[in-house]
């Protein structure tokens, strides 16, 4: 028998880490892959740039006891056909090596997200549906789910897992929307401010909205590789809410006042605060000088100004069996928050 050994790329993000503690959790062989020189966990690291193939060559060793592959690596560009061109080699340019190396490669499980539906347009149809019909190209994840179809005749099978704004712990991502309102919170608290949603009333009150937690991400992740779960599925944390639900929370939790929606850009504020988080770290022992890199202010410029609903329907994941869709979201935002105290990222 096959010992399962799971390569993953894209291990430094808040998605990667996701699924290397789950995996490492549940005693499989994990192995990591990415631009830097060391990998998060403790087992084997393959540093390689996938745009270049050649850095993949003579790492068939490192390569060769793969049997599943968990792809969350990304190289975000402004272009939509440059982005898709880009990370459409990138894939295919690791799964090629593997398959040089000799690996029993089983499964490809791919990380899609919003963006597959179009969420990045500002509006798709919701509840979302992973059979709903694709937006007008250039799209990466069409190209990556198209590969991974085509591996198909080679026997390999393939997962597509479909979060929506993943709440876990990353540094350095340009999609941390968690860590985000950790900062902001904390500058609130800091400028003696309260802690207004950043957005318009539309966005707060009115927009349907819903988060993935870490855990629940890798819990998939794990089920998909250990079930054999063929597809795209969507998931989340199981429930949708509407800003204004949770928000208050968030506030209470700071020990501030909730005021009222005002649309500011977060991007903005961050550079201009720039000094105030220094000396706050400083102060206060934080793990981190720079805001920036805790959580962009960019990605909330964008989630927080979605107006209409932007929702997916979980049913497919949980009709083949996964159990794990049943976290209420603001209850994941505040055990995120103790984790950013717990890892001294805000004080």
């Amino acid at each position: 028998m096959v010992d399962k050994h799971i390569l993953i790329a894209g291990a430094t993000g808040v998605v990667g880490l996701a699924a290397l503690e789950a995996f490492q959790h549940a005693g499989w062989t994990v192995s990591t892959l990415g631009r830097s020189a060391h990998g998060p966990g403790h087992g084997p690291h393959i540093s390689a740039d996938l745009l270049d193939p050649l850095s993949l060559a003579g790492r068939q060793q490192a390569l060769k006891p793969v049997t599943h592959l968990f792809y969350a690596a990304l190289k975000p560009d402004a272009d939509p056909g440059v982005e898709a061109d880009q990370n459409a080699a990138m894939l295919e340019n690791l799964v090629a090596a593997v398959r040089r190396a000799g690996a029993p490669l089983e499964r490809l499980i791919i990380i899609q997200g919003g963006k597959v539906y179009g969420a990045h347009l500002g509006v798709y149809k919701t509840p979302a549906r992973e059979d709903d019909s694709r937006h007008f190209p250039p799209n990466l994840y069409f190209r990556h789910e198209d590969f991974a179809r085509s591996l198909e005749r080679d026997g390999i099978r393939w997962t597509a897992l479909r979060p929506d704004i993943v709440i876990g712990h990353s540094l350095g991502s340009a999609m941390n929307l968690g860590n985000l309102i950790g900062v902001y919170g904390t500058l609130c608290r800091e400028t003696r401010t309260a802690m207004q949603f950043p957005g318009p009333a539309a966005a707060y009150r009115d927009a349907l909205v819903n988060v993935t937690g870490a855990e629940v991400l890798g819990e998939a992740a794990l089920w998909a590789a250990e079930t054999g779960a063929d597809g795209a599925f969507n998931i989340t944390n199981g429930d949708v809410f509407r800003w204004s639900h949770v928000w208050p929370r968030l506030a209470e939790w700071f020990g501030l006042e909730v005021g009222e929606p005002q649309p500011i850009s977060l991007d903005q504020r961050l550079r201009a605060l720039a000094p105030v988080w220094s000396a706050l770290a400083a102060r206060e022992g934080l793990a981190e000088a720079d805001a920036r890199r805790i959580g962009p202010g960019s990605f909330g410029d964008f989630i927080f100004h979605v107006r209409t609903d932007a929702i997916f329907d979980v049913t497919k994941a949980r009709q083949a069996g996964f159990p794990g869709m049943t976290r209420r979201s603001d209850d994941v935002l505040l055990a995120h928050l103790e984790q950013m105290r717990h890892h001294h990222l805000i004080p």
